[in-house]
């Protein structure tokens, strides 16, 4: 007797296709299977201002099987309609909405992906006095800021625009969470001799 694993299947809404970031999770295979997308999220995509959704299924359609899904409940909201066809395909959702979330209580069998709770378990956690090395990019909104990037993370050191193209080490003194992301607020860290302290000692030119 032959057992076959069950493809695994996902339900996007408009949210988190124009969200954009359900791509990298197929496109570096962190997920596989079937793609379902319904008619009325479809709908809303293709009214949705610029490009970017439109680019978004195009990028799916190369690296998973796309199902475009018309059905009985494009009547309905966008968010019981995304559902439903979950629990009718035996799928999963994979969203960005508040509002999906909050209906998918009603509906026991079906598991919903918050894109934004997967990259929220992922991004480095800093806290007060963590030391970091970063290399400094561009300055900041303020003169003497200097601004890099760890993972992804926005990090805006102290005093650190002179040092433009150097990796510096530097004390975490307070993160913010934005809607856009994590913002990481740092000072520059000086050794017991009171010199600023550079990666691999180095100092910049100059």
């Amino acid at each position: 007797m032959f057992l076959f694993k069950r493809e695994n299947r996902y339900v996007l809404d408009s949210s988190s296709i124009i969200d954009g970031r359900v791509i990298q999770l197929f496109s570096r295979k962190f997920l596989e299977g079937k793609v379902i997308i319904p008619q009325l999220a479809l709908s809303v995509v293709r009214q949705s201002p610029g490009d970017r959704g439109e680019r978004a299924i195009s990028i799916l359609r190369r690296n998973a099987r796309v199902e475009f899904l018309v059905n009985k409940w494009n009547s309905l909201g966008e968010e019981e309609c995304v559902l439903r066809c979950a629990q009718q395909k035996h799928a999963k959702v994979i969203t960005t909405s508040d509002e999906v979330c909050r209906q998918s209580k009603n509906f026991a069998k079906v598991t919903v992906i918050d894109i934004r709770d997967v990259y929220r378990a992922l991004t480095p956690i800093f806290k007060p006095d963590m030391i970091v090395s970063v290399k400094i990019l561009k300055r900041g909104l303020s003169h003497n800021e200097g601004v890099g990037y760890i993972e992804g993370v926005k990090i805006v050191v102290e005093n650190g625009a002179k040092y433009m193209n150097q990796t510096v080490i530097a004390r975490v003194t307070n993160m913010l969470s934005l809607e856009t992301g994590n913002l990481v607020f740092c000072t520059l860290e000086n050794s017991k001799n009171g010199r600023l302290v550079f990666m691999k000692n180095k100092r910049p030119r100059g």
